[in-house]
């Protein structure tokens, strides 16, 4: 009989320990609640109308109405129902660390908690955005005027791999948007004088290890150079150009991922930068020392060689 007893109750906790289980995991797969089973992934943190809150309107520019902002940013990995028009932003997974600048965070996605610096994103119902810690990566020159070529300084590291014989395989690829006419998308080409597109950095090349770049960016400000301007960066192990290629340009939302493109890239980060600009200020020209030894050695050349000419003439 105790037997029979000890059996019984030895039986029931088993079962009450398997619904409790079974509890913990239905919460654990709750929206918003990341789990060893779901993927963590990096995320962009510009504002977007197509989000995880009942696509709640979010606003690009001070100036625009709510729901004027359009940027992709929202992942394949948790999206209800169909994709976003035009497709879904970028994202990176992990484990691998190839980064821009110190390191990078990891979200559950751009609008759902957990997230490694204890805030979404981006907080459509509250139409906050540009809330990523770990943006840090690129430097922006105090102005940009309009159709003049200027320099954006981003740095970073690229995970160095080997393949089976030590030849290193690993390699990055920097591309960067910006919201030149100020309408809450990355798409839009042929704009001002200068005929510029809004896809402003193409597949740049980045080798393996540590890399600080100044890469050129010709600028469109069609209103006014003091305007800020929204502008994606990201480093990937992927070519952009090629991706695009494999799908119609009709699916994509530039800046992003197309529609039918339901996984995250791999290696690399993307970080979103609401940019204001000072356009009153005149950058300074500061010359680095090789500059200045360069042109030193340039100048005393010349003059040896103005000696020997007057010394031929004598």
């Amino acid at each position: 009989m105790r037997r029979h007893w000890l059996r019984g109750l030895l039986l029931g906790v088993s079962l009450a320990l398997l619904l409790l289980m079974v509890g913990l995991v239905g919460v654990l797969a709750l929206p918003g609640v990341a789990s060893a089973q779901e993927p963590w992934l990096d995320a962009g943190d510009a504002p977007t109308s197509w989000n995880n809150h009942g696509n709640a309107p979010m606003t690009a520019y001070p100036w625009l109405d709510p729901g004027s902002a359009r940027f992709p940013v929202v992942s394949p990995a948790h999206h209800p129902g169909p994709p976003p028009p035009g497709g879904y932003g970028i994202c990176h997974t992990p484990p691998r660390c190839s980064h821009l600048g110190d390191g990078k965070s990891w979200e559950y996605d751009a609008d759902l908690l957990d997230d490694d610096d204890g805030v979404t994103n981006i907080n459509p119902r509250n139409d906050i955005a540009d809330r990523d810690g770990m943006d840090d990566g690129v430097e922006f020159p105090r102005a940009m005027p309009s159709c003049r070529v200027s320099y954006i300084t981003v740095s970073g590291e690229v995970l160095t791999e080997l393949d089976p014989s030590g030849v290193i395989v690993q390699q990055g690829f920097i591309n960067a948007w910006f919201d030149w006419n100020r309408n809450g998308n990355w798409a839009d080409t042929n704009l001002c004088a200068c005929s510029v597109d809004e896809w402003a950095v193409r597949d740049v090349l980045v080798k393996p290890g540590p890399f600080s770049l100044e890469i050129p960016v010709m600028a469109c400000n069609p209103v006014s150079d003091a305007d800020p301007v929204w502008v994606r960066v990201t480093l990937s192990e992927e070519s952009m150009a090629f991706l695009m290629a494999q799908y119609p340009a009709e699916e994509w939302m530039a800046g992003g991922m197309p529609a039918a493109h339901d996984w995250c890239l791999g290696e690399g980060e993307t970080e979103d930068y609401y940019v204001e600009f000072e356009p009153d200020v005149e950058e300074e020209f500061v010359p680095e020392w090789g500059s200045i030894a360069l042109l030193g050695s340039g100048l005393a050349g010349l003059a040896g060689y103005a000696t020997l000419r007057w010394r031929t003439r004598e």
